[in-house]
């Protein structure tokens, strides 16, 4: 009997220090979130409020005012009139969260296949340890938003600003970020292979769309919605706009691979952004580098996919959704 009101002592002790151990992590959570929000605010230039913070925390007003009162205490907001601010501490800290959260956004791109959508999501969850898994290769410092790691000022325009003057028109942009909420606009970024780093150049321009040349060669009609994830800087790097010029004058030849016919030769000029981790590992082993002949040389029996090509002397199979991946010009004797 004693041996059993022992264990059931222990078990009480245990389920009580898990449950205080748990509402820690909650409170540190919101307290994370918190700071976040009325940093990403203040980057927009829009003041955070009681009410604002109450819409995105989902918190009762009880359970906010108290979080409040515990971030002034540790000297990380502060009451400016009826408006929340970061000190200097609750700014490191907000700036430190970001870092992390974009740390573990890098190498979930880098080195999963899980969806893009769902990135988000769980680095929104997994900022909040201690300790983080960072990847071990030495990529570059920016995420596939194209976002630094290290949280700092970079001066660029929403694209939805670029339809307000048609003197842009044939003006060079570069992509340096592409916000991921909502998630379904997000996805169709995606799908239209838009990606930070690329440089875009506006062909067309009217107050609902925007026509864009891609330097991967891709003509495409985005509309005021999808402009208003996409943000960019100017460009006035002449070779940039040499590029562009030998992209337009060979625009017809440029296409996916899985666009070209059987014995159709191609010559590789690039991958997309979004072919990635082991995937993007294994076609740059087999031989799918910058400026490769390549030729489709049969399809499968029972239909187009997977589809044989031959490059560098090997025979090689790839599936249809890998093959609109890779970028070739067509050559013609």
């Amino acid at each position: 009997m004693t041996t059993l009101l022992l264990l059931a002592l222990i078990l009480t002790i245990l389920i009580t220090i898990l449950f205080v151990q748990n509402q820690k992590n909650t409170l540190k959570e919101k307290k994370e979130d918190i700071l976040k929000f009325i940093y990403n605010q203040s980057k927009k230039n829009q003041s955070t409020n009681i009410q604002n913070l109450k819409s995105f925390s989902k918190l009762k007003i009880s359970k906010l005012i108290k979080i409040i009162e515990l971030l002034i205490k540790e000297k990380k907001v502060k009451y400016d009139e009826e408006n929340i601010k970061l000190t200097l501490e609750g700014l490191l800290e907000a700036k430190k969260i970001i870092e992390k959260h974009r740390k573990i956004e890098k190498k979930l791109f880098e080195e999963t296949s899980i969806n893009l959508e769902d990135i988000h999501q769980i680095a929104e969850k997994e900022e909040h340890k201690e300790k983080i898994l960072e990847s071990p290769q030495n990529y570059p410092c920016i995420d596939h938003h194209g976002d630094p790691i290290k949280e700092h000022d970079i001066k660029s325009i929403c694209l939805t600003k670029i339809l307000e003057n048609p003197q842009n028109i044939n003006k060079i942009y570069k992509i340096v970020h592409i916000e991921d909420e909502p998630p379904e606009i997000y996805k169709k970024i995606i799908n239209l292979d838009i990606a930070p780093f690329e440089f875009i150049k506006i062909k067309q321009i009217n107050s609902t769309n925007i026509n864009i040349l891609t330097s991967k060669g891709q003509k495409i009609k985005l509309d005021i919605i999808t402009c208003a994830n996409i943000f960019v800087t100017e460009s006035n790097d002449p070779n940039t706009e040499e590029e562009f010029k030998k992209i337009e004058s060979q625009i017809e030849f440029i296409t996916t691979l899985d666009k070209l016919k059987i014995n159709e030769q191609g010559k590789i000029i690039g991958l997309s952004f979004y072919l990635r981790g082991e995937e993007k590992r294994r076609i740059l082993e087999m031989g799918f580098v910058k400026n490769t002949i390549i030729t489709p040389i049969y399809n499968n029996m029972l239909g187009n996919d997977p589809r044989v090509y031959k490059i560098k002397n090997t025979k090689i199979a790839l599936r249809k959704e890998q093959a609109q991946k890779i970028y070739v010009q067509k050559i013609t004797n």
